[in-house]
């Protein structure tokens, strides 16, 4: 990217939302911190989509805000499962899939534009990462813009999915629902027996998202990846997580075994938070478009 380009990327999508920082002392702290480290290794979890309009799983004391997400072993080997995920999914993705990103993935990108972030891994399945511009983007737990057949293994688009969805299960078409966690809908009161699921266009298979559900495992060569990143960086920072689950919180408890210095942007409860050198308790969207601006500059 040229200057001119990365000059008018960081003056017209920087831009933090109109709250005001309400500890500018801890947030010059946290950029101080970060001025002399050149590899960040960046971490972010549901509260960087949230501004996006994607509800998150958990409030900031980590509780649940409501009943627990479908398991992995529930999807593939009940029918019953598959008709409520398909239907609750037809309903949420109207939103989820028009997201867009928000000022915290912007000035992500724009770090990253300056060769100062080692790597981006998120936990988040929307894809909001990748549509900021962000590169490389580990996405550990996959994507909800694309789906799998359990059978042939053929990956195609979640978009090209709704249409089909949508033609054998009208009835779902136009069901106002509270929208949920990762493209979930709140629809109990519907009669899910009478869910219809299309198949796998290519053999007939089963078809899922392409995201690794709670209580599924994350694929190796992603583990592998962060963590080869992660040992070859000066620093992480945790953005937007709580860290309750593991796939993401075993990445700062190895960066604290390795004596690796550790930050966090993110409000409410922390797993680990013990661990951590520097938290900073404010709106990651408030804060990391000043952040990337000062350290851009530098």
């Amino acid at each position: 990217m040229s200057l001119s380009k990365f000059n008018h990327y960081r003056y017209t999508c920087l831009m933090p939302m109109s709250n005001p920082i309400k500890d500018s002392k801890n947030l010059e702290t946290l950029i101080s911190k970060l001025k002399d480290k050149h590899r960040i290794w960046i971490l972010t979890g549901a509260g960087i989509s949230a501004p996006s309009g994607i509800p998150t799983y958990r409030d900031d004391k980590g509780e649940w805000k409501s009943a627990n997400p479908i398991q992995h072993n529930d999807f593939i080997k009940h029918e019953s499962y598959r008709q409520r995920y398909w239907a609750r999914s037809m309903v949420g993705w109207k939103l989820t899939g028009r997201a867009k990103p928000n000022p915290t993935h912007h000035a992500i990108t724009a770090l990253q534009l300056t060769s100062r972030v080692s790597q981006i891994v998120t936990q988040n399945v929307d894809g909001l990462h990748n549509i900021a511009a962000s590169k490389d983007v580990i996405d550990l737990h996959g994507r909800l813009t694309e789906i799998k057949c359990l059978n042939c293994e053929e990956v195609s688009k979640r978009a090209d999915y709704q249409p089909r969805l949508v033609e054998i299960n009208p009835e779902l078409d136009d069901y106002h629902a509270t929208i949920m966690p990762d493209g979930d809908a709140n629809v109990e009161n519907f009669d899910m027996s009478r869910i219809s699921i299309p198949p796998c266009n290519n053999c007939g298979g089963v078809l899922m998202p392409n995201v690794v559900f709670f209580g599924g495992v994350v694929p190796k060569p992603r583990v592998e990846k962060a963590f080869s990143t992660l040992a070859e960086s000066d620093c992480i920072l945790v953005i937007g997580s709580s860290l309750k689950v593991f796939s993401g919180f075993r990445f700062p408890r190895w960066a604290s075994q390795n004596n690796l210095p550790m930050y966090a942007i993110n409000q409410g409860e922390m797993r680990g938070n013990e661990l951590f050198d520097f938290i900073l308790s404010e709106p990651c969207e408030q804060a990391m478009p000043i952040i990337a601006n000062k350290l851009t500059l530098n």
